[in-house]
């Protein structure tokens, strides 16, 4: 039976989906333009992929799946070819009733699920999925499995070979697209930026390499290919980032520029030698990237105003502190963010720039040519700046010349590791930076960590016990009354139950009570406790309100503070 797009539109008004207006609108776009009407409409914000999806699946009495959470059986897809699949925007998820289940973007499409039918040989039960959704899924289950198998095959005819024959033919799998491992690696830096991944790891050990994706702070496995191809994939980044190939007993830094999805992409490449082969990791960074503000970046209103008020002084050193990966160097492009006027100037010297910011001179560390942190910190200094931003505090030297310019009229902005705020005066008595410049320079310090944040959409509240609540830390009142949510996972959270991350924070502000104290040598655990005395607000007592605010789950507070 055929369904014209005029009679979607009729379904789409019917169910008060969009107005006649806007279907008039939708009809001269395509006839103008051509193109399905859902595409036309949800292309102009009017629709969602799902609201269209939904009335397809009503207007055949098919069952609407989501597969962001759907289960999909692997052998299942693979019965299909990509470019098939592709052309006909299917994919196959499993085996129901004796009928292999088929997600389908357009279930008007009839030839689609008989040309299923001829080429796996199976009966088809038709379902249907946003059009989105199925592209992915075809480029996670069948492309990539293509590209993995044909790797396979080819790492095979090579693996009996010594090494320096393997090596040599390490280049015929360099060639174009169609090329094996050059698909492969295309899709998995494709499927890392669709997954948002802040990192990719290649990890060679003695039978595998095992691939994992970074996404929201925590490490998912996501691929295990044969030893065999372990030459094949390191050399292709490699090549990629510029690197020397021939080079696998020194570590190396490179950097490959791409469009993914339309959109631009830079990535920072590492490789260290292991006992097994070269292990990569790659750092994606978005060249669109949007630098956020103070307020966005989670702080409460007391530690916002504290911030505010530390960043805007005309000298003095405000020191981020936290382990790799805290978000220390997005709160330091926050904090110029703040203060980046055309009166000011500011500059930076960073390991590496990662970020391009209007208005500011920024400087990348070069160690090769002598340029680290501390030359380029005595440079900076005889350049006539307002503001300087030292990307990381990592030696004495730098310490001291960054403590010193705060000194001398500067407004110095750092990162330094330590657990916690008290925790970077000590750090950098330890450093060789006297006590009593620590004490008259520093205005405060930042402790951080990120946390995943709940997904709106699909947390729900969770029954926790009173014991595990006070242990956690609320009060023996607030473990009454307070209510914790937790993940369950849906189409906007792509099944995680979270989706982005937010700040965790400690704001210590040194004053004269804490210099005082500072410099009759006590430990950092009796500056803590006089902060505290003072109002400020511990790591854990902010993750816990944010707990409370139903923003993040206990578990996610246990893993990155408790």
């Amino acid at each position: 039976m055929a369904y014209t797009r005029e009679r979607l539109g009729e379904l789409l008004v019917a169910e008060e989906l969009i107005t006649s207006d806007q279907l008039a609108e939708a009809l001269a776009d395509q006839v103008r333009e051509g193109g399905k009407l859902g595409e036309i409409l949800v292309r102009a914000g009017v629709l969602t992929e799902a609201q269209i999806a939904r009335v397809l699946a009503d207007q055949k009495g098919y069952d609407f799946v989501d597969l962001t959470v759907y289960p999909i059986d692997r052998n299942a897809a693979s019965l299909l070819p990509s470019r098939l699949a592709h052309t006909r925007r299917v994919i196959p998820l499993g085996f129901e009733d004796g009928m292999l289940l088929l997600a389908m973007a357009d279930p008007l499409d009839v030839e689609a699920a008989d040309d299923v039918e001829v080429r796996t040989g199976q009966r088809v039960l038709p379902v249907v999925a946003t059009t989105s959704q199925v592209l992915h899924a075809i480029d996670k289950y069948i492309a990539a499995a293509d590209a993995f198998q044909d790797l396979v095959d080819a790492s095979e005819e090579i693996a009996g070979e010594a090494e320096e024959e393997r090596q040599s033919q390490v280049s015929v799998l360099m060639g174009g697209e169609d090329v094996p491992v050059v698909r492969l690696v295309n899709q998995l830096l494709r499927e890392a930026v669709r997954d948002r991944a802040s990192d990719v790891h290649i990890e060679p050990s003695e039978h595998h390499v095992v691939v994992r994706y970074r996404i929201d702070g925590v490490l998912q496995e996501v691929m295990r290919l044969p030893a065999a191809a372990r030459a094949g994939v390191t050399s292709r980044v490699k090549i990629m980032a510029e690197m020397d190939i021939a080079e696998r007993r020194r570590p190396q830094d490179g950097k490959i520029a791409l469009r993914i999805d339309e959109r631009p992409v830079d990535l920072r490449v590492a490789s260290l030698p292991t006992p097994f082969g070269e292990s990569i990791v790659i750092r994606i960074l978005n060249a669109d990237f949007t630098f956020h503000s103070l307020f966005d970046l989670g702080l409460n209103e007391a530690n916002l105003a504290i911030v505010n008020e530390m960043v805007r002084r005309p000298y003095g050193a405000v020191l981020i502190s936290g382990p790799t990966g805290s978000g220390k160097s997005t709160t330091l492009y926050a904090a110029l963010q703040e203060i980046n006027k055309p009166e000011v100037k500011i500059i930076t010297i960073e390991d590496p720039v990662e970020y391009q910011m209007g208005n500011v001179t920024q400087m990348g560390v070069n160690a090769r040519i002598g340029l680290t942190f501390a030359a380029g910190l005595r440079t900076i200094l005889r350049s006539d700046p307002d503001v300087v931003m030292v990307g990381e505090i990592r030696d004495p030297e730098t310490a001291e010349i960054a403590v010193r310019a705060a000194l001398t009229g500067h407004l110095v902005l750092s990162s330094i590791h330590t657990n916690d705020a008290p925790s970077a005066l000590t750090r950098l008595v330890d450093m060789g930076v006297p006590p009593y410049i620590t004490g008259s320079s520093l205005l405060g310090v930042v402790a951080q960590r990120l946390a995943r944040k709940l997904c709106p959409e699909c947390r729900k509240p969770v029954k926790v016990p009173h014991a595990v609540l006070t242990a956690a830390g609320y009060t023996p009142a607030e473990a009454k009354d307070v209510t914790v949510h937790g993940p369950v996972g849906c189409e906007r959270c792509s099944g995680s139950g979270y989706g982005g991350r937010l700040g965790l924070f400690e704001v210590m502000r040194v004053d004269e009570d804490i210099t005082r104290l500072f410099l009759t040598s006590a430990p950092s655990d009796q500056l803590r406790e006089l902060a505290l005395e003072k109002g400020m607000v511990s790591l854990r007592r902010d993750a816990l309100d944010k707990v409370a605010q139903g923003l993040t789950s206990l578990e996610e507070v246990a893993r990155v503070v408790m």
